[in-house]
């Protein structure tokens, strides 16, 4: 097999030896991708990297790779990302119909535990 179904790299050496050590996550990380692709989403990578709560070095190839399979599809929306460069707003090939991502739920306060005023209270009480 070959890239865009595994890793790839544009020499050997180093980019070799990490193609060949991430192939079965860079699996998983396809199949995730897909999975949110399909539900209509219009996503750049770095957004996917976000909802996955990914890393975007992990995730932009793994895109490119669904890109050149035929599985993702770029559109012609472009959206800055993170480093203030624009990058094109994919979607899935099957998913024709653009759904907005849910907004996240704000998160509810946490107690914060008191520190105590004398150290054996933490014996005592903790």
């Amino acid at each position: 097999m070959s890239y865009p179904i595994e890793p790839g790299s544009k020499g050997g050496g180093a980019s070799a030896d990490a193609a060949k050590q991430i192939v079965t996550r860079a699996s998983m990380l396809r199949s995730a991708i897909e999975n949110l692709m399909a539900k209509g989403y219009r996503l750049t990578a770095d957004q996917i990297a976000d909802h996955l709560k990914e890393s975007v070095l992990a995730i932009r190839p793994r895109c490119s790779e669904l890109v050149k399979s035929g599985t993702l599809v770029k559109t012609e929306d472009r959206r800055k990302n993170a480093s203030g460069m624009t990058a094109h707003v994919l979607r899935h090939r099957d998913a024709l119909i653009a759904v907005e991502l849910p907004k996240p739920e704000p998160k509810r306060p946490t107690r914060i535990k008191a520190p105590a005023v004398h150290a054996d209270q933490n014996a005592l009480f903790g």
